[in-house]
């Protein structure tokens, strides 16, 4: 059955489409939209009537014959608005993986809270955040036949690592279950709690030294944050967790292109296993 009749897409002019499993191409980008779906966090805080939806990309080397894991990457702040391929892609170079790029989604949003109603809440957030991915990413299940699933990867920097550690918190067995490889960078290991639920699974926790970084985060963060990664590579330790860590050195709250290469082995190092 043809995908085009169950998935409502864009076109992304200038790349190939695919419209059939068994014909996409190398490279080839797909848009899916999700009209049933809340508005995005990007769409909340600057009051825009769009369509929730996400992006993907397939590897410049790609084949229908043999299976590839997906990539999500989850940006910080806002979220943006799921388009164009992500991080990922740039982290890869553009290979051996299918890149996703999804937006974030906050419960309610409220501009007294902090960072504006930008900073997403573990407690109050999770339960949006998990219906919504399932959801999505049920539907990338539906386009593309040959996942890897045994060796997916979730990304997340600043609010999208949150995002990811609100899937872990929430218990979502459907979503915990499609992702062994989990990269939070500058995020996420603040608010983790059930350490069980990273079992079997491979973490790169990424963060900044904040050295020449002297506006009120640089120095906040230089006094706070070894504490928090102390604490966090002993829970790692104490639950017997296979994390690895990647202080970015001379960085704030980013992750530049230089630390792209330190990623991109990681991350090739475990699809290697």
């Amino acid at each position: 059955m043809g995908i085009m009749r169950t998935l409502v897409t864009m076109i992304v002019i200038a790349v190939p489409l695919f419209s059939e499993p068994d014909a996409a191409l190398p490279g080839a980008r797909i848009k899916l939209q999700f009209p049933e779906l809340p508005k995005t966090l990007f769409a909340l805080f600057f009051e825009r009537d769009s369509t929730p939806q996400l992006y993907i990309a397939l590897p410049q080397n790609y084949s229908p014959d043999r299976q590839f894991p997906l990539f999500v990457y989850l940006y910080g702040g806002d979220g943006g608005e799921g388009a164009g391929p992500g991080r990922g892609m740039d982290i890869m170079e553009g290979r051996d993986c299918i890149f996703v790029n999804m937006p974030l989604f906050k419960a309610k949003f409220d501009t007294n809270e902090p960072y504006k109603g930008r900073l997403i809440s573990i407690e109050k957030d999770k339960e949006v955040i998990c219906r919504a991915y399932t959801v999505m990413l049920k539907k990338v299940y539906e386009t593309i036949p040959n996942i890897d699933t045994g060796n997916n990867i979730i990304s997340g920097e600043s609010n999208g690592a949150h995002s990811i550690a609100a899937i872990f918190e929430n218990g979502d067995t459907y979503l915990m279950g499609l992702f062994r490889n989990i990269i939070l960078a500058e995020g996420g290991y603040f608010y983790i709690k059930t350490y069980e639920r990273y079992k079997d699974k491979n973490i790169l926790y990424v963060y900044g030294d904040y050295e020449g970084i002297n506006d009120w985060m640089g120095r906040k963060m230089r006094a706070d944050l070894p504490l928090v990664i102390q604490k966090f590579a002993a829970a790692m330790e104490t639950n017997r967790l296979n994390a690895t860590p990647l202080i970015m050195t001379n960085t704030g709250h980013e992750v530049p292109k230089r630390f792209y290469p330190d990623i991109r082995r990681w991350v090739s190092a475990q699809l290697k296993k």
